[in-house]
């Protein structure tokens, strides 16, 4: 009988011990934590996520540089005038002057200058006409001509006229002309006697000085 119990009571244990066991492991294990990511993108993919902007023209508003084929305009402040010689003949008279470029840049001339005959009280002298003229008495046609004047050149037109007159005649005399480069606006004076008995004026294109 009392083996029975023994036996009973070492059963009994050994079942409590064995429950003991499977509910401590039931209780005790947690399912496995996953691990923390780290991964980024690749520094190109970081970078091209930012919008780029493509098919962007260039707006190239400076200017190409060019090559200038021809010198600029002469100015007045450029030139100075003076006449340099002086033809007669049959009555008329011919005046050859020269324009010089004094400046340190060359530049161009082109064409007739303009003349004005002035009196004493620097007046335009009535009466007095003046004419674009490709020939004189003095020289054959002469077209006009563009003329580069380098620095220190010269080109050159001619005034003429005809100073004969009759008693009864009453020559205008001019005290000061005013002479104005080709396609410029300012003049340059000079002191001139010019009598054109006829009441005219020829005035040639200026050419160049050889």
């Amino acid at each position: 009988m009392r083996i029975l119990i023994v036996e009973s009571s070492m059963l009994l244990l050994l079942t409590v011990m064995t429950t003991g066991c499977v509910g401590s492991d039931s209780v005790t294990k947690q399912p496995q934590a996953l691990p923390a990511t780290t991964e980024q993108p690749p520094k190109e993919a970081v970078l091209n996520s930012t919008p780029t902007s493509t098919g962007k023209t260039t707006d190239n508003s400076t200017p190409q540089a060019t090559i200038a084929t021809n010198s600029t305009r002469c100015e007045t402040s450029q030139l100075s005038v003076r006449r340099v010689s002086q033809d007669a003949g049959v009555g008329n008279v011919g005046l050859t002057y020269a324009f010089t470029n004094n400046s340190s840049s060359p530049c161009t001339l082109y064409g007739y200058p303009g003349l004005a005959l002035l009196d004493a009280k620097g007046q335009p002298l009535e009466g007095v006409k003046v004419i674009r003229s490709k020939d004189t008495y003095f020289s054959s046609k002469q077209p006009r001509q563009e003329v580069t004047l380098a620095p220190g050149k010269q080109a050159s037109f001619q005034v003429a006229y005809n100073h004969i007159s009759s008693p009864q005649d009453n020559c205008p005399i001019s005290s000061k002309i005013e002479i104005t480069p080709p396609n410029a606006y300012q003049h340059l004076t000079l002191t001139e006697e010019i009598k054109p008995c006829t009441g005219k004026v020829r005035v040639t294109p200026v050419r160049a000085v050889l």
